[in-house]
């Protein structure tokens, strides 16, 4: 647990230069992403997900969490991969661009926008999971996330996002709508969600 005097800690120049370079490339991937219709939306959703939720790549992830924070069973953490098409089939039964919702009796019209930068904590214990599902839930309203990892599974959720990155890529959307910061600790999660303008954390304070 840290102390204190760790949580009050200013982030170094390092990491400074680290989160502003990820908010200009996540303005600049916002600007792309909030011009999509539906099914571009949804087709990148599923792009995501698949690249993470197919058997082969998330045993692979599950065995890489499991070795670099020593928490966790293959067993269990597998099952997690059905969270994540769970996460898919919800998102993709909803509209979230363009009018959302109509209710004529009081002449109100929903409209789907974007929330915009979205920084989101991951816990130690899902460094697969948490990405995955909050990208999908993120792409699905046409914002970029940006993921600050718990440093004992750090690698397992860069890896994660490395893949969803490469599938926009495939896609042909800019990869910058999803991100991972590398010099993370937690004055730097505290700093990017001071910035950010949606907050999704999981776990601790």
């Amino acid at each position: 647990m840290a102390t204190a005097s760790e949580e009050k800690k200013s982030i170094t120049p390092e990491q400074q230069q680290e989160l502003d370079e990820a908010f200009e490339r996540a303005r600049k991937a916002l600007a792309v992403i909030e011009t999509y219709d539906q099914a571009r939306v949804d087709r990148l959703c599923q792009a995501v997900a698949w690249s993470v939720a197919n058997k082969q790549t998330f045993t692979r992830l599950v065995d890489m969490g499991i070795q670099e924070s020593g928490l966790g069973d293959p067993v269990s953490r597998m099952g997690k991969r059905m969270k994540i098409r769970g996460v898919l089939r919800d998102a993709l039964r909803q509209r979230s661009v363009g009018v959302i919702e109509e209710i004529p009796e009081k002449g109100i019209v929903k409209y789907g926008k974007p929330a915009g930068i979205i920084a989101c904590i991951v816990p130690t214990t899902n460094p697969d999971l948490t990405p995955a599902g909050n990208a999908i839930y993120g792409i699905k309203a046409r914002d970029v996330v940006i993921f600050s990892p718990h440093p004992r599974s750090k690698k397992t959720s860069y890896e994660t996002v490395r893949l969803m990155r490469e599938a926009l890529e495939r896609e042909g959307a800019p990869a910058d709508i999803l991100q991972c910061l590398t010099k993370v600790n937690i004055p730097m999660s505290q700093a990017l969600m001071a910035r950010a303008d949606l907050i999704i954390a999981t776990g601790g304070q």
